[in-house]
């Protein structure tokens, strides 16, 4: 399944659950279930949110459970409430007190290639 958006915000709801590969052209607000792989520009996910993907993008937010690689060519940041579990790939990654992270995590100096 590949979603497509070019407007302000795409957003997968509360009580959603969607299996397969997402792909975001624009903000990507994650807030219900997603297992597969997400593919996008600025990916948000909520703390009611529970993902089990990998995510590639430019920055990526967490504040809910992620399990799988997550890569950003820019910016990751993990919320207070964040629970994420596998490796992180970023040139940036901003950890807030109180997230919970498990895994290993690669910085490289330069930005990651798309």
């Amino acid at each position: 399944m590949a979603i497509e958006a070019g407007g302000n915000e795409s957003r997968i709801g509360r009580g959603t659950k969607v299996v397969g590969k997402l792909s975001f052209g624009a903000t990507a607000r994650i807030e219900g279930e997603v297992e597969g792989e997400i593919v996008g520009e600025e990916v948000i996910v909520t703390e009611t949110a529970v993902i089990n993907a990998r995510i590639t993008a430019q920055s990526i937010t967490i504040a809910g459970t992620v399990n799988g690689d997550i890569t950003a060519r820019q910016r990751i940041e993990l919320m207070a409430t964040a629970r994420a579990r596998g490796t992180l790939k970023t040139p940036n990654l901003v950890l807030h007190e109180g997230a919970m992270f498990d895994g290993d995590c690669k910085m490289p100096r330069d930005k990651i290639a798309a």
